[in-house]
């Protein structure tokens, strides 16, 4: 088989992995939800905006704004704003499970961040103490399916996320957007032999010979 045509193939089987690839990196900017004051408990309303728009559910945490947040000054606090100050967990699940998370923390106390898979198999987790802060992947040959986070106190903070969102809330990342049309198999299969045909037709057309 010729180099040309082997270019050729080579650009087929890229053409069809990139359609074929729906998911993308995703990061939310909690500030997209408006909410009254500095500490807002995520209720129903909150988390209809956040699965339809985020592809996430976020339970017992609150929303703040608080200037010693380094990363972006807003995110969610674990615990609801009515109990701040007691021993507290909340979880972020992910609607379409993802191969990774990356998360941007600060901690006022010592607080333990955990990711796990949708048999609740625990992936990865950390414990970092009080006026800590920085970034953490959970990264799995697996599926996130959602991440826990606890503090004594209540005072865990989550700043940021980065995650495969697709878009398409259906329990797996392997959408693709409305816009983008995915050949079939059989319809990629007829492309490939037609490049190669083309391929073959210039090689055997003997070019003309000007008199």
């Amino acid at each position: 088989m010729s180099s040309q045509i082997k270019k050729l193939l080579a650009g087929a089987a890229l053409v069809a992995a990139a359609q074929q690839a729906g998911a993308v990196p995703f990061t939310p900017t909690f500030s997209d939800y408006s909410f009254p004051g500095t500490q807002y408990t995520v209720d129903a309303a909150a988390n209809a905006f956040f699965s339809t728009n985020y592809g996430i559910t976020i339970d017992n945490a609150y929303l703040y704004r608080d200037s010693r947040d380094t990363f972006d000054g807003i995110g969610i606090s674990v615990g609801e704003v009515s109990e701040i100050g007691s021993a507290q967990t909340g979880r972020v699940t992910f609607l379409d499970t993802t191969d990774f998370v990356s998360m941007d923390y600060w901690t006022i106390l010592t607080t333990t961040y955990s990711a796990f898979d949708a048999s609740d198999n625990l992936i990865d987790t950390f414990s970092v103490g009080g006026g800590v802060e920085g970034t953490h992947l959970f990264s799995t040959a697996g599926r996130i399916s959602y991440l826990t986070w606890s503090s004594s106190g209540g005072y865990g903070q989550i700043s940021g996320l980065s995650y495969d969102y697709d878009g398409t809330t259906d329990g797996t990342n392997d959408d693709l957007d409305d816009d983008v049309s995915v050949p079939e198999p059989a319809s990629l299969a007829l492309f490939g032999i037609g490049l190669i045909g083309a391929a073959l037709s210039r090689r055997r057309v003997s070019p003309k010979v000007a008199v």
